[in-house]
């Protein structure tokens, strides 16, 4: 940083105050940047006057629950004389999200991209949804995302505010809190298949917004290191797990995973999949990226940097094998997927309402019916059940860590990954249900044939 920007960043501790003076002074925003906020919400002419006197800056997220940016809640004691000549004193609460300022954590782990993807997501591609959508997509609402002199900004609500909360990432979701998602989940892909069959064009211009950012060449190299890093990283959990030989096959089965498995997963993410069943999904659904409200019938879904166009099986297996427990899964599964496929029927039913004549909306209701049966649905999801044994390796220990024993990612290199001293660091921090987890999801693919399937196809 050049002294005279750090000087400059100093400064600003002045209009603000910052809740933790052990953080990044970045962290504070500045007064003039709140008001143009606040004017970006109101009507041009409400306030005569409005000043910001206190800005507080505090952590957005718990230690441990964000690895790709910074995120800050954001708090303003403003006061305002509206046009009649009242004066106002209120304080508004937004959450920012920043670039992360480590250069090296942002090329490695293409912090870049996945910014510029959630930009395009707030700016281009949710607005265009919800304006064809007859309901609220399970988003909160974006107040500003772009460019200032900073850099790359978003600025939501804050949800909280509205009684929202996040999860203990650690505990597994309840049935209640699936159910809750896979409605959400449900609504969010019929945009989709709606506006493809009734806007053609407009769908294909606003997919080709949407880039894919893990899986593509040129983020292979990485992710390729990072992912056969967590699949030696669950392997040792699973000989550590193996006291009385019972994982000999399992073991052996994911061995044989060993350099093909960001292969296996890129194929079940962009290849493989009927095309009429491609839609927009969020891509990253596991349990930090969702707020729940108070008596668990609601549920909004932040964090749009890896969304993509892909099979909508991938929303619900990323959600299950990062964020719930195997008793949840072998009891309710069943039960999950016909709550989704009942919820995109009806979700489906309020768009082809809007679409024309009795008949033809009754005609292709009728098609979407048989084209998502549960039978096809289950296929699909068996099919890539794969992805849910990949992400789980992969997340699982993000998801298990103890907030108080957190990996420092801008002391990582891609030759950590190479040499696998990124291995020992992270196998010294694995808690005990990472092992629990790990073992049961690895059984629980054996036992269903995905382990033996993946050892005789070519995926």
């Amino acid at each position: 940083m050049h002294a005279r920007t750090a000087v400059r960043m100093k400064q600003e501790v002045a209009v603000g105050m910052y809740v933790d003076e052990d953080r990044d002074v970045y962290m504070i925003e500045r007064k003039d940047t709140i008001i143009d906020i606040i004017r970006m919400q109101q009507k041009a002419d409400l306030w005569q006057t409005l000043s910001v006197d206190l800005v507080d800056c505090g952590p957005g997220s718990r230690e441990g629950d964000n690895y790709m940016s910074i995120i800050k809640r954001v708090k303003a004691h403003c006061k305002a004389k509206s046009v009649d000549g009242r004066n106002h004193v209120f304080t508004i609460s937004l959450i920012f999200k920043r670039q992360i300022t480590n250069p090296n954590r942002r090329r490695l782990f293409r912090c870049d991209a996945a910014f510029e993807n959630e930009i395009t997501a707030y700016a281009s591609i949710v607005p265009v949804l919800q304006r064809i959508s007859p309901y609220d997509l399970p988003y909160p609402k974006c107040v500003t995302a772009g460019s200032d002199e900073h850099g790359d900004r978003i600025v939501l609500e804050d949800l909280t505010t509205s009684g929202y909360a996040m999860l203990d990432r650690r505990d597994g979701l309840s049935y209640e809190h699936c159910i809750a998602v896979m409605k959400e989940l449900a609504k969010l892909h019929a945009v989709s298949l709606a506006m493809k069959h009734a806007q053609p064009r407009e769908y294909a211009d606003v997919c080709s917004k949407i880039r894919e950012i893990v899986y593509c060449p040129e983020a292979a190299e990485f992710y390729t290191h990072s992912l056969e890093s967590s699949l030696r990283g669950a392997l040792e959990s699973l000989r550590y797990s193996n006291s009385e030989g019972e994982l000999d096959g399992p073991i052996r089965a994911v061995e044989g995973l060993t350099g093909r498995l960001y292969h296996i997963m890129s194929g079940l993410v962009c290849d493989g999949m009927d095309e009429g069943w491609r839609v927009i999904c969020h891509g990253d659904t596991w349990v930090n990226n969702l707020m729940f409200s108070a008596d668990r019938q609601h549920v909004r879904l932040i964090d749009l940097q890896t969304m993509r166009c892909t099979t909508p099986v991938l929303d619900i297996l990323h959600l299950l094998y990062t964020s719930t427990e195997y008793g949840m899964r072998r009891e309710h599964v069943t039960d999950l997927l016909l709550q989704y496929r009942r919820s995109l029927l009806e979700a489906l039913k309020e768009h082809i309402c809007t679409f024309g004549d009795t008949a033809t909306a009754a005609s292709l209701l009728h098609h979407f019916a048989e084209h998502f049966s549960y039978q096809r649905l289950r296929a699909e999801y068996d099919r890539c059940l794969p992805y849910g044994l990949g992400i789980a390796m992969w997340l699982l220990p993000a998801v298990t860590f103890n907030p108080d024993n957190i990996p420092d990612l801008d002391a990582v290199t891609i030759n950590d990954f190479k040499t696998k001293k990124h291995d020992k660091r992270i196998a010294q921090m694995v808690s005990n249900d990472y092992h629990t987890r790990m073992r049961d999801i690895v059984l629980e693919m054996y036992d269903q044939g995905v382990l033996q399937r993946l050892k005789s196809e070519c995926i």
